[in-house]
Order: structure tokens, then C-alpha cells, then sequence
């Protein structure tokens, strides 16, 4: 199957879903949802966002309708929110960073060195799905569904798998994201805040020459070739979701919004494994272009264990509290058990 580099959910990061709910008429009540993206036409995102859409539609009786506008005209994700705010944008996808300014606890599923595999992060989004629904309705917006960038990754122009090279390098963080900005700091690794527009300028210049993210994006935004190395060790999961305005939402009859929910839900799923897939043939085709994937050494691994437990001290209290910091645990404890491998984190 070939790669679909724009597949990108949210772009790791940057996917801005634009909707805006006009009446058509008041004698024919239909309402048309107006969707903006920052993937072109023809990618698996938007492929997949028309299928939804005229799904949608046809489960509606036509009462639900959408335009779909590619390209990101809309912003970023501050730009988005400010809009959803003040009702000229009714919905959105966001990152970790957008979702984290309305909700600081959900910043939980990307701390560092947390999960292990795909299944527990399905597994924790499973438990808490109603917890953060429910903390997001309380700031205005109904979550539809989750989706994700993947795993993150370390790319560098350097060995980063030799000897005190982490501290050495120039890595792009994503600028105003704190979350990164303290995980990065605590690892002890140099950083230069760029907005992501700027991670080519930055790489081509020489501003920076090392990066996180998916394997996928590291493709889709063509850093990958400002680099000879990739770390084959996964460091944060990468997550996002959609929302709508509550109030948006609730302009829908009961019957509408529980078929709008019931197959935004089901497009999400798809779309996050397709994104899994996606970044799996990404990494062929990291291979394939000479990059190198090299695996840190034990040393190194210990000294990423431990700061990751200072950034988990850092972040609780700030952003997620102890009690839900402690449920996560439990919950990957029991599920590791339940598999037969080790609990401990």
C-alpha cells in the first residue's frame, strides 16, 4: 500500500478542522457544516472526512450537509479556538498543545515514556473517555472522538545514540507549548522554539538540526531529509481529537447528534489506524532514504526513565492531578498484568 504522507491525524500536531453550521432555510431544515482542513484533497484525512460526511447525510435524511475545505485556512490552533469562542468556527481537530489549553489534564496521555504500545493507550482513552468528555463539555465543547499523530521520535543530524550527543544538538520544540518544553528541559537537551512552519527554515539553516515526531510526519513535512538519524525508542504518543462548540451541537435534533457522535466516533478509529499503518511504511521509507535507525544505549535509556519520573513531578499538580496521574498507572498496571508482562512502569 503506497504512503499517504499527508495522513497526518491533526498533523501531529497541527490539524485545524474548521466548521461552521448555517441554517439552509427555514422551511427546510437542513443544516450544512462547513469543514476547513489543513490537509490537501486527496489525502487520507480529507478522503476520509468525505466518506463521514456523506455518511452523515445519508443517515440524516440529507437534515445534515457539509462543505469540506481543504488547505488550513483557519489558522493555527490558537487562532481556531479564539474564533470557536466568539461562534465563527463551530469545530475542530486539535493536537495535545490546542486540546491542553482547554483542558490541561488530558496532557496526561503524552507524558513521556508512559505507554508502551498502541494497546494501552487504546486502553486508557477507553476508561477516561467520559472523564474528559465530561471536562470538556464543561468548557463549552462535546468531544466527537480521538484521534493521533503516533508516537514521537528522535531525529537528529548527529548520532544522538553516542555518548552525551542529546546534550549537544539544537532540537526544535514546538514554540508555546510548555508540556514539550519541560520534557525536552528535563532531559537536559538544548531546544529552539519554532512555530512548525518554521522547522524546515530552522533545519536548512542550521538553526536546528534535530527534531521530534512520528515517523510519518518526519515524512510528510520532508524534515527527514536534514537528517541521517532516527532513534528507534519511543518517547511521548502523539494524541489529538475532534470537537465541536456545545452550543453548535446542541442546534442538532437529538436523533442528528446521536448519529453525527456514532460515526464521528467510528471515522476517528479509522483514521487512527490508518495513521498507524501510515507511519509504519513511513519508517520503510525513512529506511530507504539512507536514514539510520539507532537505538539508545542502556545508559541511556536509565537516564531517560529517570527524568522521565521528574517530568511526571513536575506535571502533577500543574497539569493533571495525583489521583488521576495514579488511576493512569493502575490502569497500565492491570493491563500489563492481565497480558502477562511487567507491571512496573
Amino acid at each position: 500500500m503506497p504512503l499517504k504522507p499527508f495522513a497526518l491525524v491533526l498533523a501531529i500536531l497541527t490539524l485545524t478542522t474548521a466548521a461552521i453550521v448555517v441554517p439552509a432555510g427555514e422551511a427546510s431544515a437542513v443544516t450544512t457544516i462547513k469543514i476547513a482542513l489543513v490537509t490537501p484533497e486527496g489525502s487520507t484525512w480529507t478522503e476520509t472526512l468525505h466518506r463521514f460526511a456523506r455518511d452523515v447525510t445519508d443517515e440524516t435524511g440529507g437534515e445534515v450537509q457539509f462543505q469540506i475545505y481543504a488547505g488550513g485556512v483557519s489558522g493555527d490552533e490558537l487562532d481556531v479556538l479564539r474564533k470557536m469562542r466568539s461562534n465563527r468556527i463551530h469545530a475542530a481537530g486539535f493536537s495535545g498543545v490546542g486540546l491542553g489549553i482547554l483542558l490541561p489534564e488530558i496532557r496526561i496521555l503524552e507524558a513521556p515514556l508512559l505507554f508502551r504500545s498502541y494497546a494501552e493507550v487504546d486502553h486508557v482513552k477507553a476508561a477516561l473517555y467520559d472523564r474528559f468528555a465530561q471536562g470538556l463539555e464543561k468548557k463549552g465543547f462535546v468531544l466527537l472522538g480521538f484521534a493521533e499523530a503516533g508516537f514521537v521520535y528522535f531525529f537528529s543530524e548527529p548520532d544522538p545514540s553516542a555518548p552525551g550527543a542529546l546534550q549537544e544538538i539544537r532540537m526544535w520544540s514546538w514554540k508555546g507549548d510548555p508540556v514539550a518544553q519541560t520534557f525536552l528541559e528535563t532531559f537536559g537537551i538544548p531546544t529552539v522554539p519554532l512555530h512548525l512552519a518554521d522547522v524546515n527554515t530552522g533545519l536548512e539553516t542550521g538553526m536546528i538540526n534535530a527534531f521530534y515526531s512520528p515517523p510519518l510526519a518526519a515524512v510528510a513535512f520532508q524534515w527527514y531529509t536534514r537528517i541521517r538519524y532516527m532513534m528507534d525508542y519511543p518517547m511521548v504518543n502523539s494524541t489529538g481529537a475532534l470537537l465541536i462548540s456545545r452550543r453548535t451541537f446542541q442546534q442538532l435534533s437529538p436523533e442528528n447528534q446521536r448519529i453525527l457522535k456514532d460515526l464521528a466516533r467510528r471515522y476517528c478509529r479509522e483514521l487512527v489506524e490508518l495513521t498507524r499503518t501510515e507511519n509504519r511504511e513511513a519508517v520503510a521509507v525513512l529506511k530507504e532514504s539512507g536514514i539510520r535507525l539507532v537505538t539508545p544505549a542502556p545508559e541511556q535509556v536509565k537516564s531517560f526513565e529517570e527524568n522521565a519520573r521528574k517530568t511526571y513531578e513536575k506535571h502533577t499538580g500543574e497539569l493533571y492531578s495525583a489521583d488521576l496521574f495514579q488511576r493512569v498507572q493502575s490502569l497500565l498496571k492491570d493491563f500489563r498484568t492481565s497480558r502477562g508482562q511487567n507491571a512496573s512502569p
